[in-house]
């Protein structure tokens, strides 16, 4: 089994399947927004759980859900194409909006929060203005439901992603689509932009997640194989170094944006995970599923946590002789590959690379871990027969295992030294080796008596028979000196 993390709190109260989370910071207190099939917007203390306020004026399943920067207010959609502005403090109407004719599945504000996107399934985008609440845009292209909008962070752009297996990218001043719809393999189900609006990043029904550039709309790279089922939301940390990302396949997962691997514990769920969203600092993550409950995790030690175990079954031999090869050379990795034991768990097919997290800025960690992408894997010479290497999946091969720890202290073990000269030798002796005070000497030396022989016992042509020779002839002798003196 996959290691897990804690949730630290859950929030219940609804009693429908939560649809959207988002995080607010109203007044200086951290609160937590959700809507749900119950028809309600709820608010949450973060900090003590309970919940402040249901917000009721929906007539049907409510959806997306956006909060604007200050908290001031709350802005949700819902099944029947109504959206709600609410104001935060009073907990009242603003304004309702009738346009859209289905389910209104993403709202969004602009980062100058000066308008509103709407997403909706029946199959347009729509931009509001959000002073007058009157519609600016109206965007048709997509060929189906769109169910995801965002704005990029330099309010130029407007990303949308659509059942059209499209995402496609709109100036925002005009309207006007920026670049060829970007194509994806499935349903898009959620899209980010990176921090400095160059990068965007989609989630599909194929458990995938993709990566473009912004102005040229290209790919970049292969998609992320995250997910053994559909992924129904994405989030980005405000640093932008980590995404998150929940499954209908029961969880939620974190990424590094950068290398695009595992950060941290899965996020594990009795139900399908709905949704999921960063707190303003990066550092909790909340969660939505299909329970009607919230999830609150903590994700700020998750730097120093392993991602996954190691699967018996993929082992190598060498990992059976850790005491033997427990001190490598401090630049060689070792792998830890994924486990899966239970039928919910991940298929063979899924791409999850693993690896031991360290802090987002690259700190040192004391645990073995893969190294970086950009870098080629350093091998370990070693005097055991080593399994072949781990066929993860089509694009990921990982080496055959080895043991070591970056930061170990000396060992009286015997160390494998680094094929490069660098390194150091295998010491001939160790601390349990005895040492001789001198030179052994030569095997027939001995023996004086033979060392009296005339020919050197180092000498070459000294052989068994001549020593038989030598002991025949004293004895003859001796019987002969013995005989006259008998008589």
């Amino acid at each position: 089994m996959e290691p897990s993390l804690s949730p630290i709190r859950s929030f219940r109260g609804h009693i429908g399947v939560v649809q959207e989370v988002v995080f607010s910071k109203n007044r200086n207190k951290l609160k937590v927004l959700s809507t749900s099939s119950d028809k309600t917007v709820r608010i949450w203390d973060v900090e003590t759980g309970e919940q402040e306020h249901s917000l009721e004026g929906h007539a049907s399943t409510t959806i997306g859900l956006t909060v604007s920067m200050d908290g001031g207010r709350i802005v949700s959609g819902a099944g029947d194409g109504k959206i709600i502005i609410w104001d935060a403090d009073t907990k009242e109407i603003i304004r309702s909006l009738w346009h859209h004719t289905d389910r209104v599945i993403c709202v969004r504000f602009s980062p100058d929060e000066k308008r509103l996107a709407s997403a909706s399934e029946d199959g347009t985008l729509k931009i509001w203005d959000a002073g007058t609440w009157e519609l600016v845009f109206d965007i048709d292209d997509h060929q189906a439901d769109v169910r995801t909008v965002a704005y990029s962070p330099n309010r130029t752009n407007i990303a949308s992603g659509s059942n059209d297996q499209t995402v496609r990218i709109w100036n925002a001043a005009t309207g006007k689509q920026q670049t060829q719809p970007l194509s994806h393999d499935a349903v898009v189900r959620s899209i980010v932009w990176s921090p400095d609006s160059r990068r965007l990043i989609s989630a599909c029904n194929d458990g995938q997640i993709y990566f473009w550039s912004a102005p040229t709309g290209a790919q970049l790279g292969l998609p992320l194989r995250a997910h053994s089922n559909s992924i129904n939301s994405l989030a980005i940390s405000p640093d932008g170094e980590l995404i998150a990302s929940a499954s209908v396949d029961r969880t939620a997962r974190l990424w590094t944006s950068s290398t695009r691997k595992p950060f941290g514990r899965v996020l594990q769920h009795a139900t399908q995970v709905c949704t999921v969203a960063f707190s303003p600092d990066g550092q909790l993550v909340a969660t939505g599923n299909a329970q009607n409950t919230i999830c609150l995790w903590d994700i700020s030690q998750e730097s120093i946590v392993m991602t996954n175990a190691v699967s018996p079954p993929l082992v190598s031999p060498a990992s059976n002789i850790t005491s033997y090869i427990d001190q490598p050379s401090a630049s060689s990795y070792s792998l830890s590959v994924s486990s899966t034991s239970s039928s919910d768990d991940l298929p063979d097919r899924i791409e999850l690379p693993s690896e031991i997290v360290g802090s987002r800025d690259t700190a040192s960690s004391s645990s073995p871990s893969l190294p970086p992408q950009s870098h080629s894997h350093h091998e370990i010479s070693s005097p055991v027969r080593t399994s072949p290497p781990v066929e993860l999946s089509d694009r990921i091969q990982a080496p055959p295992e080895n043991i070591n720890s970056r930061d170990a202290a000396a060992s009286p073990s015997p160390s494998l030294p680094h094929r490069s000269s660098s390194h150091p030798q295998i010491p001939l002796t160790s601390a349990s080796t005895p040492v001789l005070a001198s030179p052994p000497k030569s095997f027939w030396k001995r023996f004086p008596m033979f060392n009296r022989s005339a020919a050197s016992v180092d000498s070459k042509w000294w052989k068994f028979p001549r020593i038989s020779n030598i002991m025949h002839r004293k004895h003859r002798n001796v019987e002969l000196q013995a005989g006259p003196n008998d008589a």
